[in-house]
């Protein structure tokens, strides 16, 4: 049977011009040396019918009974079969890239998907093709030392100039397939090295980012007016564009919801004067759920909320909207869903008509958890059950802004100061 793949060795050669026979040679050896160590390593006999052809079993925890059937039509093949099986589970053979494979396969859950998506989206721009990055990636991952995460870590910083959170992204992989690596069932490397190695490493390569103003995270009241007036003359102006994105800023606005939560709302999730929020959507898909398991609530809707609610409906109507979405459009693309980048666009024309910075549509978000926390009658707590925080200090240190102008702020300190 070993004539079959010594000739299809021999056909490669001679149809390929690219191959050179010392290519070939070199092809044949790691083939036998392969099936000489899975000799060595398989413990149960290979059997074989007229029929079924050759076959045998392999240990494997995952399956039933804890074995693997594995069955091939020669017997060449099946040792090539169990080769590769068993260089798979040889630690000593196993590369960041395939452990980051198998991480990422593990990780992976149907509720998760957006996380995976921009988890791959790193893995490609600062791993995959990465030149930096090549070197280490195909190294054994049980062979990889301290020193070289260290060197590898400070030569894409020096590239990046990450800030913290550019930081956390980048090396999230590293770290983590470290995490699944080391776990006492997976067993490829006994420690997670670039725990050691990230303490060593220059953290003055990390760009400092300071504390954000806080013009540039939230609206001022005189801006929400201004807002307000021009998403009106817009709707009057170019009545003929068949989008509510401005009036979903709006919504943003008065809600504080997540730009997710606010593309999945549905008609049906409006009970008397309250909303109950308890899914999220983008362009590629809906899930019925928010995104943490504090988001599930049921908030007031305020009478500038259900007059916009009113507002939308009519837009709807005289679209010929008729889905179930409260923000809809006309793209079967996304389930006649607005665009999850709509008010990201829409908010953009409008900051750049009030002259200020452009703001996100997180920080409407933003602006209206920093007015409920400014109100003295509205508990710290109702605030964050409102905002779906399951930690009060998230609400705390990321979403209070104050509100007020520089020429207030300096007021209002002068006044606190004086004697």
């Amino acid at each position: 049977m070993a004539k079959k793949a010594i000739t299809k060795l021999y056909t490669n050669y001679i149809l390929d011009d690219n191959i050179e026979i010392d290519e070939m040679l070199d092809e044949a050896k790691t083939m036998k040396k392969a099936i000489r160590e899975a000799k060595r390593l398989h413990p149960y006999p290979i059997h074989s019918t007229e029929k079924s052809g050759y076959f045998t079993y392999v240990d494997d925890p995952t399956a039933k009974n804890g074995r693997r059937f594995i069955r091939r039509s020669t017997e060449i093949s099946l040792w090539m079969a169990l080769s590769e099986w068993y260089l798979d589970k040889n630690p000593d053979n196993i590369t960041f890239r395939q452990v980051y494979e198998k991480w990422i396969t593990w990780k992976s859950a149907p509720n998760n998907q957006d996380n995976i998506d921009r988890i791959k989206a790193s893995w490609k721009s600062y791993y995959e093709e990465e030149t930096l990055s090549q070197k280490i990636i195909d190294k054994p991952f049980a062979q990889i030392t301290s020193l070289d995460l260290r060197e590898w870590a400070e030569s894409l910083m020096k590239k990046y100039l990450p800030n913290k959170k550019k930081f956390a992204r980048m090396f999230l992989i590293v770290n983590q397939c470290y995490e699944y690596a080391c776990d006492e069932d997976i067993a490829i490397v006994p420690l997670n090295l670039w725990s050691k190695a990230r303490k060593k490493l220059n953290k003055s390569l990390i760009t400092a980012t300071g504390i954000p103003a806080d013009d540039t995270q939230v609206f001022s009241d005189e801006e929400r007016r201004k807002i307000h007036e021009m998403v009106y003359e817009d709707l009057t102006k170019y009545s003929r564009t068949p989008t509510s994105a401005g009036l979903q800023v709006l919504f943003l606005l008065e809600t504080g919801l997540r730009m997710g939560e606010c593309c999945g709302l549905k008609w049906s999730d409006i009970h008397g004067n309250r909303l109950y929020i308890q899914r999220q959507a983008n362009n590629r898909r809906v899930k019925e759920r928010p995104k943490t398991s504090s988001g599930f609530r049921d908030i007031p809707l305020t009478t500038e909320a259900l007059r916009l609610l009113d507002d939308v409906a009519k837009f709807n109507e005289e679209h010929g909207y008729d889905k179930e979405w409260i923000f809809q459009s006309a793209n079967e693309n996304y389930d006649y869903r607005l665009s999850y980048n709509a008010a990201d666009r829409k908010l953009a024309k409008l900051c750049n008509r009030l002259g200020g910075a452009r703001r996100s549509p997180h920080k409407c978000r933003k602006t209206c958890i920093s007015t409920l926390l400014d109100d003295p009658n509205v508990n710290n707590r109702t605030v964050q059950r409102f905002a779906g925080h399951s930690d009060i200090n998230t609400t705390f240190n990321f979403y209070n802004f104050d509100r007020k102008s520089k020429e207030e702020q300096a007021e209002a300190i002068d006044r606190a100061l004086a004697l």
